[in-house]
Parts: structure tokens; sequence; C-alpha cells
């Protein structure tokens, strides 16, 4: 019991962010993450058209 206590009581010292800072934060991560996802698209059409033009 002690040790759920002390996990209450510490819990109540979180700083938990606010909501805009949680929309800004995961407008941050989707875009970022949309970003990788192109580039790594690209490169793998890139690597893919020069495979078949290798093997041609």
């Amino acid at each position: 019991m002690k040790f759920l206590s002390s996990v209450v009581d510490e819990m109540h010292k979180v700083t938990w962010p606010t909501l805009s800072q949680n929309i800004r934060d995961t407008a941050i991560v989707l875009t970022t993450s949309l970003i990788f996802a192109l580039l790594f698209g690209a490169a793998d059409w890139v690597f893919e058209q020069g495979i078949t033009w290798l093997s041609k």
C-alpha cells in the first residue's frame, strides 16, 4: 500500500501539458512522420526504378 500511495503522491507532482501543447506536439509528430514517409517512399521508388533499369 505504501508503494501505491507514493505513486499517487508523485503523480500529483507531475506537470502535465496543456491541451494546446498536446495539439502542437501532435501536429509536429504527424507532420514529421508525413515528411519522412514521403522521403522514404521517394527513395524506394528511385531505387526500384534503378534496379528495374539495371535488370533490363
